[in-house]
């Protein structure tokens, strides 16, 4: 069987150092492909993600609000770890919603995105206390008080002292107990 393949081979013009040229170009080529994608991946981080952050301040102080959400939507979908993407994020639709609710204008679904974006951070980093208490911070402004409690209490579930006394604070202002 090997005679006949090695024949064949033979027979072909095809022969092993044939083969291991191939094989070294292949490798060549694979290796220059990760060392570029490894390139691309670092430059990524390290240059576009700030570049990002950059954006959103810009744009921010611009009033253009819509667009510093977009911008924050691009980081919370590259750096899922980030809670400062989710908190600003929530906090420019939760804002907006404030706005339309208080000149009498539909809000809820600016005030449900914000909601959702809350929600994601959580999911991202379920142990950050930061997300839940800004949260809270929503539900008071909107006078959503109960729903404002179970997010203090989350809050003070993750942090440190001092801040883990939100919940018993903010229950005690409000005469509201969450039920563990």
């Amino acid at each position: 069987m090997e005679k006949a393949l090695a024949s064949g081979a033979r027979e072909s013009g095809f022969n092993s150092r044939q083969a291991q040229k191939i094989m070294k170009k292949k490798i060549y080529i694979l290796l220059v492909s990760i060392i570029i994608l490894s390139i691309l991946t670092v430059s990524f981080f390290y240059f576009i993600i700030p570049f990002l952050w950059i954006k959103v301040d810009e744009v921010f102080h611009n009033g253009n609000y819509d667009k510093a959400i977009e911008y924050l939507s691009f980081i919370c979908f590259f750096c899922p770890k980030n809670e400062e993407g989710y908190i600003l994020k929530a906090w420019l639709q939760w804002s907006q919603a404030k706005n339309f609710y208080n000149n009498g204008l539909p809000y809820k679904e600016k005030l449900n995105q914000a909601v959702e974006t809350y929600k994601k951070g959580q999911k991202n980093n379920p142990n950050n206390w930061r997300i839940y208490f800004e949260e809270g911070v929503m539900w008071e402004a909107f006078g959503e008080n109960e729903k404002a409690v179970k997010a203090y209490y989350l809050s003070s579930k993750y942090s440190e002292p001092p801040y883990n006394k939100i919940y018993e604070i903010k229950s005690e202002k409000f005469k509201i107990k969450f039920d563990k």
